[in-house]
């Protein structure tokens, strides 16, 4: 991935973040991602990126090599997109978000990426935890160290969202 679609991305999500409804108020703790595992200088420039704006910016990052692979870090972006708190996710696999009328075409494609060690893009109908559904674009990317996958980061786009 480009990094100058990364910074188009962002730039378009504090855009529709600042337009969004939301608790103004919110006290959520803002912590940055930081690696325990060696990943290559491109990695840590979109990790910083998206380290200096996780309020603007929904993102969660994976861990392909546990068991289900877990997420083991979300934004506090992403817990204003989806009501639910850090610890109602990190441990969980992101497939909770989806329900009776997510593609399973969409999510096959996801996992094929990363049965594959590929990026991918999808356009997938999610549901918050108030039942709110939403059509978010999954675009996944692949942290790489000496040529073998290392996480999986998902930017989560909202393209639509039904009331």
């Amino acid at each position: 991935m480009k990094l100058g679609f990364l910074r188009e991305w962002m730039s378009l999500l504090q855009t529709n973040n600042d337009e969004e409804e939301g608790d103004e108020n919110d006290d959520t703790k803002t912590k940055s991602f930081t690696p325990t595992k060696r990943l290559c200088e491109r990695d840590y420039i979109i990790l910083d990126m998206l380290n200096s704006t996780p309020e603007s910016v929904s993102f969660c990052i994976t861990d392909p090599h546990q068991s289900d692979n877990p997420v083991i870090y979300i934004s506090s972006g992403f817990t204003r997109l989806t009501g639910y708190q850090f610890d109602d996710i990190v441990g969980r696999n992101c497939r909770f978000l989806q329900g009776k009328e997510t593609s399973p075409q969409d999510v096959k494609r996801i996992s094929d990426a990363l049965k594959s060690e590929k990026e991918c893009s999808v356009n997938l109908l999610n549901y918050k935890k108030d039942g709110t559904k939403f059509v978010n674009e999954v675009r996944s990317m692949l942290y790489i160290a000496v040529k073998s996958l290392e996480l999986w980061l998902s930017i989560l786009i909202v393209l639509y969202l039904s009331r």
